[in-house]
């Protein structure tokens, strides 16, 4: 067993070898020294994160992540859009619990708790899988450049979300005579067994499965998991407090997956292709691509207070994308397929299989 569990990680190692267009280096392809230093899982897209100890792997990426997210009807499109702290900053402060299956009888209920401390305001939502697939009430939402079917999760939790909401309106509305009240906020879900699928421009054919199709992916902004470094971070706040600055949290960043090496170097995994958490048996990872950044990283985790940086700093040295316009930090990575239902935990060991040269997004990222 052990003899063809190498043959396969062989193969996959040269698969991802031979689909990139740079020279890959085997130089420390197996480094070791590096591990995972913490995981975090958000629930709802762009709602506080959640740090786990350990979370099992799908093929949608990490357990439960960013399955649930925030809409809102748009005017120009007829269809409903999805809303971050990008336009809502105030979504950093709402808590999520992670779901919680109860069984009675032959029954199971899935049920999510969210919570805001400051307002003492918390509701329950119904996210068990047949209850999703029986309601009717469904909409098509753009997200990016996708549209997704995603279910209505009621009106107790689109008034919950509205009330918080209000009262960030209320302050704006002192200031500004075009502020949002938000009225028309739905909580939706995607639905089980979900078809939409990442960017094949930036795939491999290792990431691919037997069909030729690429992963799956959740209600993210593109990509199953967002892995970010500890050194890298460090470089950046080296240099925000050159500057005076304050230094910056790692969840600025909403990665799933931070590692952390006493030899890793600021930014090196930028030129990871393939990794492997967790030993010889453990999932295999495809980093496909950097992480665009946007405003977002910009507000506080924990006050949803907005600031300048880090972006501005980002600006000096990470500006890589088409035209130096935009700017990143963290790596986007896809699941080896076969691999759904590993598990990971914080202290794992991270071996870096193969390197190449890192890619950046073909075209110039509108954020929103």
């Amino acid at each position: 067993k052990g003899q063809l569990q190498k043959r396969k990680l062989q193969s996959i190692i040269q698969s991802t070898r031979s689909t990139d267009s740079s020279k890959v280096s085997s130089a420390n392809a197996g480094s070791t020294g590096i591990q995972v230093s913490s995981i975090h899982v958000h629930p709802i897209k762009s709602l506080r994160a959640i740090s786990l100890s350990s979370t099992r792997l799908t093929d949608l990426g990490v357990e439960g992540d960013r399955t649930l997210m925030l809409v809102r009807p748009s005017s120009s499109t007829g269809k409903h859009r999805f809303l971050t702290q990008r336009q809502c900053p105030i979504l950093a402060t709402i808590n999520t619990s992670i779901p919680v299956t109860t069984t009675d009888g032959s029954d199971n209920t899935t049920k999510i708790t969210i919570s805001h401390s400051e307002s003492k305001q918390g509701v329950e939502v119904d996210i068990t899988p047949s209850s999703l697939l029986s309601n009717p009430l469904r909409y098509k939402a753009g997200l990016w450049d996708d549209i997704v079917e995603v279910v209505d999760l009621g009106d107790e939790a689109a008034s919950f979300f509205h009330s918080i909401l209000a009262s960030c309106y209320n302050e704006d509305a002192v200031e500004n005579a075009h502020a949002d009240d938000y009225n028309d906020v739905r909580l939706v879900a995607q639905l089980p067994q979900p078809e939409r699928r990442v960017d094949g421009r930036y795939c491999p054919p290792a990431t691919m499965d037997i069909l030729g199709r690429v992963p799956k992916v959740s209600l993210t902004d593109g990509f199953p998991i967002l892995i970010a470094s500890e050194a890298s971070l460090n470089e950046l706040n080296r240099r925000l407090k050159s500057k005076g600055n304050p230094a910056i949290n790692m969840n600025r960043f909403r990665a799933n997956i931070v590692v952390k090496g006493d030899t890793l170097s600021a930014f090196e995994e930028d030129e990871w292709k393939a990794i492997q958490i967790g030993g010889e048996y453990g999932p295999i990872l495809h980093v496909v691509k950097g992480c665009p950044r946007c405003k977002q990283s910009c507000t506080d985790q924990m006050t949803g207070e907005k600031f300048e940086e880090p972006l501005e700093t980002l600006k000096e040295f990470r500006a890589l994308g088409k035209n130096a316009e935009d700017v990143y930090f963290a790596q986007n990575v896809v699941l080896q397929p076969g691999m759904g239902g590993k598990e990971i935990c914080v202290g794992d060991q991270v071996r870096v299989l193969t390197r190449g040269a890192p890619v950046w997004d073909m075209g110039s990222v509108q954020a929103e």
